[in-house]
C-alpha cells in the first residue's frame, strides 16, 4: 500500500511541477524563446527512442519478470547496449552534423547536449522501474524529488542571474539537462557496479530483437505527442508552438496520473496473468477507466482558468485545444492497458502494427489541417490518431487473448469503455460552446466535486488494492 501511494505520488508530482512552473517560464521568456525549449524537447522525445530502442520502457518491464533471477546483470547489460547504440549514432551525427543541424533547426551544441541527455535519461528510468519491482518506494521518492525539483529551480536561476551568452531558451535547456546529467551518471555507475556486465550476448540479443520490434510502437506514441509542435513550428513559427505547448501541458498533466496508475497496475496485472488468476482484474481495470474519465471531465470544465494561470492573454487561444488533447490522454490510457496484455504474451508485432497506423494518420492530417486551421486543428488531429491506435489495439488484443483461450470479458467490460468514450467525445465537442457559458461550467464543476467527495473511499480502495494484498 505504501509503495503504491508513493509511486503514484512521485509520478503525479513530476508533471504537476512542470505545470506549476509554466507560468514562471511563460513570463520570463518570450513566446519565441519558450517555443525553442519545446522544439528541443520534441526532438529529444523522438531521438531518445531511435537512440535507445526505448529499452528502458515496456521491454525493460517484461525483462525484469523474464530474467527475475538475474536482474542485476540484465539491467547493467541493458545500459551497456544503450551506451553502444548512442555511441554509434553520435559518430553518425559528427559525420553529417551540418545537414542534420539544418533539418532539426537547433545549434550544434544543443544537439551534442541531446546525446548526453539521452545517455543519462535511460539509467534514471531503468533504476526507477527496477526499484518499483522490489517496492523500494523510499529510494524512489528521494531521488525523484531531487530530479523533479532541481531542474526547474536551476533553470529559473540560470535565466535570471547567470546571463549566459546564448538565447535564454537555450539557457533553460542547458541548466535542466545539467541536473539530469549529474543524477543520471551517479545512477548509471551504481547499476553498472551492481551488475558488473557491460556485454551479454543473451541480453543484448533480447534487447535488439524486442527493441526493434517495438520502435514503431514507441515512436508512434511520441510522434503523436511531438509532431504537432514540430509541424506547427515549421508552418507558423516558435510563437504558435509555445501557445500549443502550454495547452498541451495543461491537458497532458493528466498523463502523469495515468502513467503512475499504469506503473502500479503492470506488476500487479502481470503477476495475475502469469498464474492465470482473473479474479479482481475486471473490477480494477474498469474502475481505473472510470477514474481517468472523471479526471478528463474535471480538466475540461476548468480549462479556461488553467490557461489564464499558465500563460498571459496571448496564450489563451490554446484553451480550445485542451478538450481534444485531454480526451487523447484517456485514449492513451485505454490502449496502454491493451498493450500491457499484448506485451505480456509476447505479441510485440501486434503493438507495432496498431501504433504505426495511428502515427501515419496523425502526420497526414497535421500536414493537411494545420496550415489551414492552425493550432486548434492540431489538437483534433492528435485525437483522431489516438482513436485509430486504440481501436487497432483492441482488435489485436482480442486476437491475442483468443490464442490464450481467454475472453476479453474476463479482464474488462468493453461496454463500459465504449459508453465512457462516447460520452466524453460528445462533451469534448460541446466544450467549445461551454467555455462561453461560465455559469453552467461552474455548476458542472461543483457537481463533479460533490461526486468525487462522496465516492472518494471507493477510489482510494481501488488504488490500495493494486499492491495492498497481503498474499
Amino acid at each position: 500500500m505504501k509503495a503504491s501511494i508513493w509511486f503514484v505520488a512521485c509520478g503525479v508530482l513530476k508533471d504537476a511541477i512542470d505545470v506549476l512552473v509554466t507560468p514562471i517560464f511563460t513570463r520570463i521568456l518570450t513566446t519565441e524563446q519558450y517555443g525553442v525549449f519545446n522544439v528541443y524537447n520534441s526532438w529529444f522525445q523522438i531521438v531518445k527512442i531511435i537512440f535507445t530502442l526505448y529499452l528502458f520502457s515496456e521491454v525493460f518491464n517484461v525483462g525484469l519478470v523474464k530474467f527475475e533471477k538475474d536482474r542485476d546483470r540484465f539491467v547493467s547489460s541493458t545500459l551497456g547496449f544503450v551506451t553502444a547504440l548512442i555511441g554509434f549514432f553520435l559518430a553518425f551525427y559528427l559525420f553529417l552534423h551540418d545537414k542534420i543541424d539544418r533539418i532539426i533547426g537547433l545549434p550544434w551544441y544543443l544537439v551534442i547536449l541531446m546525446f548526453a541527455h539521452v545517455l543519462v535519461y535511460v539509467p534514471y528510468y531503468c533504476w526507477i522501474r527496477r526499484e518499483r519491482y522490489d517496492y523500494h518506494y523510499k529510494n524512489v521518492a528521494v531521488v525523484s524529488l531531487l530530479y523533479i525539483v532541481l531542474q526547474p529551480v536551476t533553470a529559473i536561476a540560470a535565466i535570471l542571474w547567470c546571463r549566459l551568452p546564448v538565447n535564454p531558451g537555450h539557457t533553460r535547456i542547458i541548466a535542466a539537462v545539467g541536473i539530469q546529467i549529474f543524477i543520471g551518471l551517479f545512477l548509471y555507475a551504481g547499476m553498472m557496479w551492481r551488475g558488473k556486465t557491460f556485454f551479454s550476448g543473451n541480453y543484448w540479443k533480447y534487447s535488439l530483437k524486442t527493441g526493434i520490434e517495438l520502435v514503431p510502437f514507441n515512436l508512434s506514441r511520441v510522434v503523436l505527442n511531438q509532431s504537432d509542435r514540430i509541424m506547427i513550428n515549421y508552418f507558423s513559427g516558435p510563437g504558435d508552438t509555445a501557445i500549443y505547448s502550454v495547452a498541451h501541458s495543461a491537458a497532458f498533466v493528466l498523463q502523469a496520473v495515468t502513467e503512475a496508475l499504469n506503473g502500479a497496475l503492470v506488476p500487479w496485472l502481470y503477476r495475475r496473468l502469469k498464474v492465470r488468476e482473473w479474479a479482481g482484474i475486471k473490477s480494477v481495470i474498469n474502475g481505473l477507466f472510470i477514474m481517468v474519465a472523471i479526471c478528463v471531465f474535471g480538466i475540461d470544465i476548468i480549462a479556461p482558468e488553467i490557461m489564464r494561470v499558465l500563460g498571459s492573454e496571448e496564450y489563451y487561444v490554446g484553451v480550445y485545444c485542451i478538450p481534444a488533447l485531454v480526451y487523447s490522454v484517456f485514449l492513451i490510457f485505454v490502449y496502454t492497458v491493451f498493450t500491457n496484455i499484448e506485451l505480456f504474451y509476447g505479441k510485440n508485432i501486434y503493438v507495432t502494427l496498431a501504433s504505426t497506423g495511428g502515427m501515419i494518420v496523425n502526420i497526414v492530417l497535421n500536414a493537411i489541417f494545420i496550415p489551414k486551421y492552425g493550432i486548434v486543428a492540431a489538437g483534433y488531429t492528435t485525437l483522431v490518431g489516438y482513436l485509430v491506435i486504440c481501436v487497432g489495439h483492441y482488435v489485436l488484443m482480442k486476437k491475442c487473448l483468443a490464442a490464450e483461450d481467454i475472453k476479453v470479458s474476463d479482464l474488462m467490460d468493453m461496454k463500459i469503455v465504449l459508453a465512457i468514450s462516447t460520452l466524453m467525445f460528445g462533451f469534448t465537442i460541446a466544450c467549445g460552446f461551454l467555455y462561453q457559458l461560465n455559469v453552467i461550467r461552474w455548476i458542472f464543476t461543483i457537481a463533479l466535486i460533490i461526486i468525487m467527495i462522496v465516492t472518494k473511499d471507493k477510489w482510494l480502495k481501488l488504488i490500495i488494492n493494486l499492491k495492498g494484498e497481503k498474499k
